[in-house]
This record gives structure tokens, C-alpha cells and sequence, in this order.
């Protein structure tokens, strides 16, 4: 009878199997204890976020967070004083810094490090360490900062608008349209948009809406209340989903609201409570948020003057 061959294995070469065996399981238990209880890698997540770090040669701002050379409870000033962000917003007691065109970002409040986390391939992010009593009112306070920028820049628009002797008035819209727009995509792109996104889409990118409303009440210009107007609606419709009687104005040179933008004719439609917070401002406090957002267009090397004129717009009354 034949069976499997008998191995025979001595006290010695079992004792040896036995050592090395240990000793492998340690270190893998050490090198596990290491990345979760030292680098904080728990999930698959935070290993692709780490290798993103390595790999892609991350602000070396991550090394510190990484080792707890930078940790949470440090002043924001010392942080400040080693690496300087890329981008820097405060709202309420509450800061955050970016780096590596912001994947890597730090929070502080009241001048303390609150939370670090960094972002690796999509779907793949490290946190450092967070604050989680902190999570919510930062939040709010964040979402709060946000609209209120925005009721800045529609006050800032409406105060372009007026001191650029152009149109400003209260409407209601009596009539809207889809009217074919020619952006200058070729045949090609078309195709491309149709194949890639359908044929709704593709139909979507050709028109634009067309407004037709009625002025109700007039705060700069020369119009008339009870006017009829006919224009297109690209930077109207968002607006006009929450507002039945929102503020327009019509701009015969966009670039004096959007620099960076073609000379062209545009009817703009902002909230009303943009215009009431305008109004409500002192002339020293006109005069500071024209001067903050003219340094913000600096800041981000936009150049403010106007030159040439427009040419005619596609606007009727």
C-alpha cells in the first residue's frame, strides 16, 4: 500500500519554524500598532490618502501633521509662522488655511488648531485629527460667511451699476422662451456632447432663454414703470426661481461687473435684499466694500479699468 510520503521534521527545524513565525507575527503586529496608533491608517482610505502624500511630493506641511509635530490645540501663529497657505478665509472665530491648492486644509478657532485632513486619489481622505463638538457650528458659521459674501458681491454689482449710470430696476416676468444660441461649438463638439451626455443635453447647450418683463418699480436710470423689456435671461433665471419681482440691471458693458468678461450688452438679475442691505449701508461703509472687493479683483489680478465701449447689445425695448 502506497500513501503520502512521511516527513520528518526534528525538535530543531520545528523550534526554528516556530521563532521566525513569532517574530513575523510581531513585526506585522508593530507595524499595524504603528500606522494606526502613529500615522492614524485604519481604512483603505487612509492608506490611498497617504500614498497620494508620498507619491505626489504634498506640501510638506503633511509630514508634521503626519509625526504630531503639528498637532491639535497649536497656535494657528506658529503654524503660520512655518508655512504660509494658499489660500487663508475667517468667518466668525473660526479659520481655515489651504494648502496643495487646497487638499490639504487646517480649521483653528480663536486661534487654536481645531482639524487637519488631506484628500488623495478621488475618494480617498486622511484625517488628522477634528474636533467633532466643533463639526456642526462650524459649519454654520461657514454657511453663514458664505451668503453673506454673496450679499456683498450683489450689493457691490448694484453699486457698479449705479455709479456706472446704468439701469436698475424692479420687474415682473410677463414671458419667457427657449431662443437657438450660437456659442460657436463646431459639428465635432456637437457630436461629442450628443454622444457623451445625449441629445437633451446637446439641445440645452444650443438655446438660452429669453425674458420678457415689465418694470414695477425704477431705482437708477430712465425708465419708465409700466416698460416692457425683451432680453436674454443667462444671468436672470436663477434668480427669478426664488424672486417674483427681483432687481435687474442692465449693464451696457458687462466688464463693469465682470472684468474678465467680453465687452457685451447683459441683463443681470440679483436678490432684492442684496439691494435693501445697500441701501442701508452709511457712505464710510459704501466706500469700504467698494475697497474691499476692488483689492479682492486685484488680489486675484484682475485688471478693473474699462477700456473701448460696447457694441450694441441684443436687448430691446
Amino acid at each position: 500500500m502506497h500513501g503520502l510520503p512521511f516527513i520528518r521534521l526534528n525538535r530543531r527545524e520545528l523550534t526554528r519554524a516556530a521563532i521566525v513565525g513569532a517574530g513575523l507575527l510581531t513585526v506585522l503586529m508593530l507595524a499595524v500598532a504603528f500606522l494606526g496608533g502613529v500615522l492614524g491608517i485604519r481604512s483603505k482610505m487612509d492608506l490611498l490618502a497617504y500614498y497620494a502624500m508620498v507619491r505626489e511630493h504634498y506640501h510638506p506641511l503633511w509630514k508634521d501633521l503626519a509625526w504630531r509635530r503639528i498637532r491639535k490645540g497649536d497656535s494657528i501663529e506658529s503654524l503660520l509662522k512655518r508655512y504660509v497657505p494658499s489660500g487663508r478665509e475667517d468667518y466668525g472665530p473660526y479659520t481655515v488655511l489651504l494648502y496643495q491648492n487646497g487638499r490639504l486644509v487646517v480649521w483653528a478657532k480663536n486661534g487654536r488648531l481645531i482639524g487637519a485632513e488631506a484628500w488623495g486619489v478621488p475618494g480617498s481622505k486622511h484625517i488628522f485629527f477634528t474636533t467633532p463638538s466643533e463639526e456642526r457650528r462650524r459649519e454654520e458659521a461657514y454657511s453663514a460667511y458664505i451668503q453673506q459674501q454673496k450679499l456683498e458681491w450683489d450689493a457691490f454689482r448694484i453699486h457698479r451699476a449705479i455709479t456706472g449710470g446704468q439701469d436698475v430696476f424692479f420687474a415682473r416676468l410677463i414671458g419667457r422662451r427657449e431662443v437657438p444660441w450660437d456659442q460657436g461649438y463646431s459639428e465635432e463638439t456637437m457630436r461629442r456632447l450628443r454622444e457623451m451626455y445625449g441629445q437633451e443635453y446637446a439641445m440645452i447647450m444650443m438655446t438660452r432663454p429669453e425674458l420678457t418683463v415689465e418694470v414695477t418699480q425704477v431705482v437708477h436710470g430712465d425708465l419708465q414703470r409700466g416698460t416692457t423689456l425683451t432680453f436674454p435671461g443667462n444671468n436672470c433665471d436663477h434668480v427669478l426661481s426664488e424672486e417674483a419681482e427681483p432687481v435687474f440691471l442692465h449693464l451696457q458693458d458687462a466688464r463693469l461687473v465682470y472684468p474678465q468678461q467680453q465687452a457685451q450688452e447683459m441683463y443681470l438679475a440679483v436678490p432684492r435684499k442684496a439691494l435693501d442691505w445697500y441701501q442701508s449701508l452709511t457712505q464710510d461703509q459704501v466706500k469700504e466694500l467698494e475697497a474691499r472687493c476692488l483689492a479682492e479683483w486685484a488680489k486675484r489680478g484682475i485688471d478693473v479699468r474699462i477700456k473701448g465701449t460696447a457694441g450694441e447689445g441684443s436687448g430691446s425695448r
